[in-house]
């Protein structure tokens, strides 16, 4: 498939990259924001934005949290980022947290459980649905993030189940699914393979490598929580520079979608980068030069 597709092609913001849109180095769509106003403020003054929220469910209160504050969505400050930056989707992520189940095994299989938990995330998604619709809601595919989520946020037959007892779209993780896959010890294209990929309403994609030597070093000279390098040292981590078997992964994932197998996204996003001390600490910009134009190709089919 050649020439330029429905889909569009963004970036998380940081000043990187904003530099090298400036020096017409690289094409985009959009820059992908968080919900800090001063940062959409200042990739809005570039370049169209989007937002991408902190949001999690799984608790089951019939409502999503917004795993920034730990509070539940103050949805009239989402929907006033949505009008003002045209971000078409609310997404949530699939967060079953271990803290809220202090009596489930972090790598419970009991049916029982995974029932119960994948009934709570239904209901929280289900009350965002009444909120936006069903056409503007999307779940994210995660991990066990460190140990901190229950399987219920990252086993396909969960997922699945969600997207298909509230009729939400799916925001694809591949950096998700293949931290995923590693964790229980299925081929990943087969992991990905069992998600409800005909959904796919949105795409992320990071470079995963385990988190050892130099960036380990890089984000403790940054000042980042020791403890947040002790639970994730030698693990595998993603939102790091795409590696050959990023590469080859995406390659299959963006000729499935192109060739209609799969759900269409209205944007592919490269997640590499950002704001914050975490993610300035392991941007390169030689990486970002030289990944975002050959991601940008692979996207629009050429």
């Amino acid at each position: 498939m050649k020439g330029k597709t429905s889909m569009q092609f963004a970036v998380n913001y940081s000043l990187p990259v904003a530099e090298l849109f400036r020096a017409g180095q690289i094409q985009l769509d959009r820059f992908k924001c968080p919900t800090w106003p001063n940062v959409i403020a200042e990739a809005q003054a570039i370049h169209p934005a989007y937002v991408h929220f902190p949001l999690q469910v799984g608790t089951g209160i019939g409502d999503a949290i917004d795993g920034e504050t730990g509070q539940p969505a103050d949805w009239a400050k989402i929907e006033a980022m949505m009008a003002q930056t045209g971000t078409p989707f609310v997404n949530v992520h699939l967060a079953s947290r271990n803290a809220d189940y202090p009596d489930i095994p972090i790598d419970t299989t009991d049916p029982a459980h995974l029932d119960m938990l994948t009934d709570h995330i239904i209901r929280d998604v289900r009350a965002m649905i009444g909120r936006f619709g069903v056409e503007r809601v999307m779940v994210e595919n995660d991990h066990d993030y460190g140990g901190e989520h229950l399987p219920s946020a990252y086993l396909p037959e969960c997922i699945c189940r969600v997207v298909e007892e509230t009729g939400c779209g799916l925001l694809f993780d591949v950096s998700h699914a293949r931290m995923a896959a590693h964790y229980l010890g299925l081929d990943v294209r087969e992991y990905i393979s069992a998600l409800p990929i005909q959904r796919i309403r949105e795409v992320h994609i990071t470079g995963v490598q385990r988190l050892e030597g130099r960036w380990i070093e890089a984000i403790r000279q940054a000042g980042v929580d020791a403890a947040f390098i002790q639970r994730f040292a030698g693990r595998l981590v993603d939102h790091l520079p795409m590696t050959d078997e990023d590469w080859e992964l995406l390659s299959w994932v963006m000729s499935q979608i192109h060739g209609g197998a799969w759900g269409q996204p209205w944007v592919v996003t490269f997640e590499y980068g950002g704001v914050g001390p975490l993610y300035e600490a392991v941007t390169r910009p030689d990486a970002l030069a030289e990944q975002i134009p050959r991601l940008y190709k692979l996207v629009n089919g050429s």
